[in-house]
């Protein structure tokens, strides 16, 4: 048996993340720029209603700290662009939380609810289902039962530009074991 224990770091430095983390948090939001003023966290209409703080998720980013992917509060992002708008120095908080989602979702940390949106757009194109009820108010307008969507143009024609938006889109890691205990 060993006597070693494997060291747990809340905190961690650029070496610990994925090369392209920081570059693609930089490139896409000025995150740097950031003088923590909560102009953000004060435009946020989520975070009146919601855990969302924008400001300590964009200085949980400064610090390093990876527990931030982790933190279900990046989900509660409406991508409102309020604060993005409002920034006084154009840090471009969505984005860093969009960024946080793309590499929390790699790490298979996404929300059950986002979850489910990418099955029922795989499944039928959609991102809400659509019911029985509504397929027959389509057609009493003298509409489609279904709205069309990128799936209605599979048979015309090349869809190598459909097989590659599937292969980014669809392509979710599997549910972390947390959540299916839950």
């Amino acid at each position: 048996m060993s006597d070693v224990k494997e060291e747990h770091k809340e905190f961690m430095t650029d070496e610990d993340f994925d090369q392209e983390f920081f570059k693609n948090i930089e490139r896409k939001s000025n995150i740097w720029k950031c003088i923590q003023c909560g102009t953000c966290t004060a435009s946020c209409e989520s975070g009146r209603w919601t855990a969302l703080k924008t400001r300590n998720i964009v200085r949980k980013v400064v610090l390093g700290d990876l527990s931030v992917l982790d933190d279900p509060d990046i989900w509660l992002c409406t991508t409102c662009y309020q604060c993005y708008e409002r920034c006084p120095r154009d840090v471009r908080p969505t984005d860093v939380i969009m960024e946080l989602r793309n590499y929390a979702t790699k790490r298979g940390n996404i929300s059950p609810n986002h979850r489910a949106v990418v099955g029922y757009l795989k499944n039928t194109g959609h991102a809400v289902p659509i019911n029985d009820e509504v397929k027959q108010r389509r057609v009493e307008l003298g509409l489609e039962e279904l709205p069309p969507t990128l799936f209605k143009f599979k048979q015309e024609g090349d869809d190598k530009d459909l097989k590659n938006f599937e292969k980014y889109m669809f392509d979710l890691p599997p549910v972390k074991e947390e959540e299916k205990e839950e």
